[in-house]
């Protein structure tokens, strides 16, 4: 994830302004490699760097077995990264290309044993290289979800620290910084539920960055609650809106100046994909025109928005669900790609809420955009479609 500049989102708006009123069509980009032998895959976070240049990273199993796999398109083709050995059971989810030589990847490894720590990655222009991060205590294991590099010398990960005590797991938010040398645990403020997970983060300044994810209760999983962390440069404070009970918020993006946006889904009776939106006004919930759930958005500037993820059609199977704001309101758009069946669940329920589109990222000097996700079936195959 990249933080946006004003104008780069103003020269996107200006050529697509120049473009006419044309909707641009939603294509499949080629078939994801993937190694032979493999049963399933899936794309849990893209980076664009370009049109000639995007990073997507996941994983891809056999059986019971998970790895790891990043993936680069070069404008033409895909290219599988020759990633280090890396713990078995391993898969990445968050990306960010901050340039051709400095690429990041961070994710977990899926492990019954009691500790085991998140999974980080760096990409210097020549080789990939596994980067060590802060040692859980005894009896918890670490995952990282969201990851958002602000500068060189600067980024954060974001994901949630599991503790293991006999039949139960209990959660709570993680929070790592990068500073140049090394990664840091940053403390969760103490007003922040102590149970619970984060799954992303957006970073555009130093001393403005947000985190979402959501408030779990022990015991009760249908008591949750969205979770909303904001880091002002010098400590992190809970920040977020009230929301019912049942939410979970997936992703967090900054349209500008005190214009955020929060999106996922809200559970009851079924589920419905909920926004929220921070102005001068404070905390809204922003009417969504259906939808299922919301798993990323790519905010340009405040009055271009989209946000994208999923519509249950019923039978087990599930479509792509995209809007767009144009500041005032949200408007459904179709991208004529065929729907899709879900996933079965994965034996360690870690990889089977695969959904149609997971993490998008964009362009801005262009205005195209780019979403991951999968087709299904007959086996969950990663798909990379795009928008321009």
């Amino acid at each position: 994830m990249r933080t946006r500049s004003a104008g780069a989102a103003a020269a996107a708006l200006a050529l697509v302004a120049a473009a006419g009123a044309t909707t641009p069509e939603w294509t499949l980009l080629p078939d994801v490699p993937l190694p032979a032998g493999a049963a399933s895959a899936q794309l849990q976070g893209i980076s664009v760097l370009s049109p000639q240049d995007i990073w997507t990273a996941g994983a891809w199993w056999t059986g019971v077995t998970v790895h790891p796999t990043v993936q680069h398109w070069t404008g033409s083709a895909w290219a599988a990264a020759d990633l280090p050995d890396l713990p078995p059971d391993t898969y990445l989810g968050g990306v960010d290309a901050l340039g051709g030589s400095n690429v990041w990847a961070v994710g977990s490894t899926v492990s019954d044993t009691s500790q085991s720590p998140p999974s980080v990655v760096h990409y210097d222009g020549s080789s990939w290289r596994r980067v060590a991060t802060p040692a859980p205590a005894a009896g918890v294991h670490n995952d990282l979800d969201g990851l958002d590099m602000r500068t060189a010398d600067d980024g954060w990960a974001v994901g949630e620290a599991a503790t293991v005590g006999g039949a139960e797991i209990t959660t709570e938010p993680l929070i790592l910084r990068w500073r140049g040398d090394r990664w840091r645990v940053s403390p969760v403020p103490s007003s922040a539920p102590r149970s619970g997970g984060l799954v992303a983060v957006a970073a555009p300044s130093a001393d403005d960055v947000w985190a979402v994810g959501t408030e779990s209760r022990p015991g009760d999983p249908y008591a949750s609650r969205g979770l909303v962390l904001h880091f002002d440069g010098r400590k992190w404070s809970s920040a977020g809106p009230p929301t019912p009970i049942g939410t979970a918020l997936s992703a967090v993006a900054v349209a500008g100046p005190g214009d955020v946006w929060a999106v996922g889904q809200i559970c009851g009776d079924d589920c419905q994909a909920a926004a929220w939106h921070l102005t001068v006004c404070g905390w809204q919930r922003v009417p969504v025109n259906g939808g299922t759930n919301l798993l990323t958005v790519v905010a340009r500037s405040p009055s271009n928005v989209w946000v994208l993820g999923y519509q249950e059609l019923g039978g087990d199977k599930k479509a792509d669900h995209v809007e767009h704001w144009d500041g005032s309101e949200f408007t459904a758009e179709d991208t004529g790609l065929a729907p899709t069946s879900g996933p079965p669940i994965d034996h360690r329920n870690e990889l089977g809420s695969a959904t149609p589109i997971w993490a998008a990222d964009d362009d801005p000097a262009s205005g195209q955009l780019w979403a991951v996700g999968w087709s299904n079936p007959p086996s969950i195959t990663p798909r990379v479609i795009h928008r321009g």
